[in-house]
């Protein structure tokens, strides 16, 4: 059977990156000009987050359950995007892996800068448009909390779980974070989102909500916030990111214990969740094998958990996620749309390195 949703995702997601590009084009051509720094600021925040990223795709998958002749509801996509209640205990989790997410961004940006650096790229001036508390509490809005709710709504709620039945999890969350990265349309962000897309792919499955990675997110971005208005508000911590920069040693070591935190604490959300829905895999799994018998499932459903106890984190950790369903063959107007929106990111990021070079 094919799967409808796999299409439907993609020309959500394809008409998405056009009307970004399109916006990008606008704000090149000097269509905001006119208006004052704070207001452009403003305006090219909320239309490609809330309009673009989160308004049209909404609308776009209310338009295909009417044309599919399903129930138009909004809990029916909360439930298809992953938009579901978490525990008390994985919030705090994810918070704590957002942090080590910043601290991990902080060594991939430091490091991809130098190389950009070396071919001659020069990064574009990111001084903040607002100024004081006031301008601290906007920005936070601005680029944590638009972002960590509209970017994920569109790529691990649409997209990521759009793709996972079609090209299975690991391909998804390859693929996902690839364009996470491209839609940023800035190879000088292009590293570390591609990093931290492909860690909050696996958080939103790890959880089994999407509130997992707009969490992630939201902390990632609030602390960059945070530490880009640090010197002139005099707040604490400034002194931790020039620590870190400046000392490679401890920058080595803090990347490496926060990729093992990281790791133990996906581990650890993906083994809960798997054993709430122990009963429910081991019967999939078994389907899948063309039989089904009471002491298969007694058998299975004890010898699973042990299995994947005994791998290291990470294969485990995938392990945990894995659907069941086996990858499907895509058909050559869906493989044709990927390769479109694959080609339309990267050429957005080439041309931003090529432009950065002059």
């Amino acid at each position: 059977m094919k799967n409808k949703r796999y299409l439907i995702t993609l020309l959500v997601y394809g008409t998405a990156i056009l009307l970004l590009m399109l916006l990008r084009v606008l704000a090149a051509l000097g269509c905001f000009n006119g208006l004052s720094e704070e207001m452009c600021e403003v305006i090219v925040s909320i239309l490609p987050q809330v309009v673009v990223m989160l308004g049209i795709p909404l609308l776009m998958l209310l338009v295909a359950q009417k044309i599919n002749h399903e129930t138009v509801s909004i809990k029916q996509i909360n439930q298809m995007v992953n938009w579901q209640k978490i525990s008390f205990k994985n919030i705090v989790l994810c918070f704590v892996i957002g942090i080590c997410v910043y601290l991990l961004n902080v060594f991939i940006g430091s490091v991809f800068a130098v190389l950009l650096q070396s071919f001659g790229y020069q990064y574009p001036a990111n001084d903040n448009v607002f100024t004081g508390y006031l301008g601290l509490l906007i920005t936070l809005v601005l680029s944590a909390v638009l972002p960590g709710i509209c970017e994920e709504f569109l790529h691990r709620g649409v997209l990521l779980n759009g793709l996972v039945k079609q090209l299975g999890v690991r391909n998804a969350l390859l693929i996902s974070s690839l364009l996470f990265g491209l839609m940023h349309m800035n190879i000088g962000q292009f590293f570390y989102s591609c990093v931290l897309g492909w860690f909050m792919g696996v958080t939103v499955l790890a959880t089994g909500s999407l509130w997992g990675s707009i969490i992630v997110h939201f902390t990632n971005n609030a602390l960059a916030t945070y530490f880009s208005y640090a010197e002139d508000l005099h707040l604490p911590g400034v002194n931790v990111i020039k620590f870190l920069l400046g000392n490679g040693i401890a920058l080595i070591l803090t990347v490496i214990i926060t990729v093992i935190i990281i790791g133990e604490l996906l581990r650890c959300m993906a083994r809960d969740k798997f054993n709430r829905n122990l009963d429910s895999y081991t019967v999939r799994y078994l389907a899948s094998q063309k039989k089904f018998t009471v002491e298969d499932f007694d058998t299975l459903r004890g010898v699973i958990p042990r299995a994947i106890r005994s791998l290291p984190t990470w294969k485990a950790t995938a392990a945990y996620i894995e659907t069941f369903d086996q990858p499907q063959r895509s058909r050559p107007l869906e493989r044709a749309l990927l390769t479109a929106v694959l080609v339309l990111g990267s050429s957005i990021t080439v041309l931003s390195l090529i432009w950065g070079t002059w």
